[in-house]
């Protein structure tokens, strides 16, 4: 029919069947998740209350020796040393270098010749001022003999040069492979005889056969005693060291045991130096982890053989307030009628004798196993 309206066509959906079911699948995912989050809550942030409460530590009051020890930081020292000068009329030619570097020498050992005349080590104190002869009194006499005798060689020590005194000096001589300055009778000088401690020196140096002797020229160079740890102890501690005390030295050759040699008047310090004792500490320079000379090390107080055991607890269970020291003790279990799970406490005061290595030694109320409070 010509002019009319043509009307739009509607497009018709394809598989209309599949949507119905992906609906329906929507649906079920959807109820799904909502089911699972009623039955199996997520978890939930952190409750403030519970975030805020402070967790109780516990610690066991016990039985042990405290650890008072004290550190002192030090430098080993080289020991002492002495030029041995050998003075002559005439030009000091060494005849018979008798030692090397590094050797040991002991009381009656052979020092060396020089320009014909023998020099002998004799242990001190070696109070001689002149030369003696057989028939010769006096003080320096006796103080030869005790050397003498010292030395393994048997003489009286009355002061009087016998015959008894003679023999000794001779059998002193022979050992050392040495003549006597003169036999009958018999003499000696007394600038034959370098006095060393008693226990031995170390010859740091020596002059060679044929050398000229002078002031800077000496026949030897002895170590008269040990090397050495100093240090400065400040005016608390320093009260802590006594001489003949047992300390321990560390370094990085290890550790070894020390001897406190000395313990000095406080003296203040200046500029550079810190106020203290100054403190003097032997060892034995040949034991394997003995430090070298010039380094740093730490030194150490020990605790004396048989120390007391006390009863302990941790320093930080020991608390305070204005009726004094105290800690806090875990009861048996909560007072009765209460609905807390938590155990029990008791305020013991306490006395506090002693700290050390992080505990302190208390007097009270308090057993060993019974538990305190830290934190």
């Amino acid at each position: 029919m010509t002019g009319a309206t043509t009307a739009p066509r509607v497009r018709r959906i394809a598989h209309p069947g599949r949507l119905v079911v992906v609906g329906v699948l929507i649906l079920a995912l959807l109820a799904g998740a909502f089911v699972a989050g009623r039955l199996y809550p997520g978890e939930s942030g952190p409750d403030p209350v519970a975030v805020s409460a402070p967790i109780d530590v516990w610690a066991t009051a016990e039985r042990r020796t405290l650890d008072t020890s004290t550190s002192f930081p030090g430098t080993t020292e080289e020991g002492e040393t002495r030029p041995v000068a050998i003075t002559s009329e005439g030009p000091a030619v060494v005849l018979r270098a008798a030692v090397e570097p590094e050797d040991r020498v002991v009381p009656g050992d052979l020092a060396g010749e020089v320009s014909g005349v023998t020099y002998l080590f004799l242990g001190e104190p070696l109070a001689l001022y002149r030369d003696l002869t057989e028939g010769d009194r006096g003080e320096d006499v006796a103080s030869l003999q005790r050397a003498v005798k010292a030395a393994g060689h048997w003489t009286p020590t009355d002061g009087r040069f016998d015959a008894r005194t003679a023999k000794g000096l001779r059998a002193l001589f022979s050992a050392a492979d040495a003549p006597l300055p003169s036999s009958d009778p018999v003499s000696v000088r007394a600038s034959q005889f370098i006095g060393i401690p008693a226990d031995g020196a170390r010859v740091t140096s020596a002059a060679e056969y044929g050398d000229t002797l002078s002031e800077e020229v000496p026949l030897m160079t002895l170590t008269t005693s040990a090397p050495s740890v100093r240090f400065t102890a400040d005016a608390v501690h320093g009260a802590d060291l006594t001489e003949g005390q047992t300390v321990r030295i560390t370094s990085s050759a290890g550790t070894v045991d020390g001897t406190v040699r000395e313990v000095g008047d406080f003296v203040a310090g200046a500029e550079g130096t810190a106020s203290g004792h100054p403190v003097v500490v032997d060892f034995d320079a040949d034991a394997e982890a003995a430090p070298p000379v010039g380094q740093s090390v730490s030194v150490s107080t020990v605790a004396g053989a048989g120390a007391e055991e006390l009863l302990t607890v941790p320093q930080t269970a020991v608390r305070a307030d204005g009726a004094g020291q105290f800690v806090v003790v875990q009861g048996a279990g909560a007072p009765s009628g209460s609905s807390s799970t938590a155990p029990a406490e008791r305020r013991v005061p306490v006395k506090v004798t002693g700290t050390g290595g992080g505990y302190a030694a208390v007097e009270g109320d308090l057993a060993a196993g019974d538990r305190v409070k830290v934190s």
